[in-house]
């Protein structure tokens, strides 16, 4: 069995995110773009991620839990401090907002993880309800900012063997300022000094545990 393994829930709100996936397992990664609100496929992940030895999580997530398929209009739990023992030992590359603090809080290394990213309008909004300052980014900003994610974490995964985590981290600082200038110099959306501060953010939360 592959210990190399990408876990990517099936959600419409990360759809942005495919063409990542696809890079990680051309890479050697083995791939698992589930509805987890299935019971056999979460059973399933969960045996997998008993199994695995290097973690690659695409979705949502929070301070305290991993999300997966959401059931209505609800996020559904993945991962929580009842099975967070699946992820314990395991190189960890997780890309859901505020991992960075499930990381820290679960003690979990070695890790890339990273904060708040406004990948979409509701993001938007609810971050405008607790910080009015915060750039009123319209669906085409959003857009910019998305792919501009997903360039760098696709260069980034590419361009390293994954066992190394510290280099691995250097190549998405390296390709997120690459980002970030060639957002500023490109003007590719109406608010694009916005979005590329909200890269600068992104790139200054993306944080490594060892």
């Amino acid at each position: 069995m592959n210990k190399n393994i990408c876990i990517y829930p099936k959600d419409p709100s990360t759809d942005f995110l495919a063409p990542l996936y696809d890079a990680i397992c051309s890479s050697g990664f083995s791939g698992f773009h589930l509805d987890t609100n299935v019971v056999e496929n979460k059973i399933r992940i969960f045996e997998i991620l008993n199994n695995a030895q290097n973690i690659i999580f695409l979705g949502h997530g929070s301070s305290g839990k991993l999300y997966g398929t959401p059931y209505g209009n609800s996020l559904s739990d993945l991962i929580t401090n009842n099975n967070i023992h699946l992820l314990k030992g395991k190189r960890l590359f997780l890309l859901s907002c505020n991992s960075d603090q499930f990381c820290e809080y679960y003690s979990l290394r070695p890790s890339i993880s990273f904060g708040d990213m406004p990948t979409g309008k509701h993001d938007v909004d609810s971050q405008l309800e607790n910080d009015p300052s915060f750039p009123r980014l319209e669906e085409d900003d959003i857009n910019v900012y998305n792919s501009a994610l997903v360039r760098t974490l696709t260069r980034a995964i590419l361009s390293i063997e994954f066992n190394d985590l510290d280099r691995l981290y250097s190549k998405v600082l390296l390709y997120a300022n690459v980002e970030i200038s060639e957002c500023l110099l490109k003007k590719r959306c109406t608010r694009f000094r916005e979005v590329a501060e909200l890269l600068q953010m992104f790139k200054n939360e993306c944080t490594l545990m060892l």
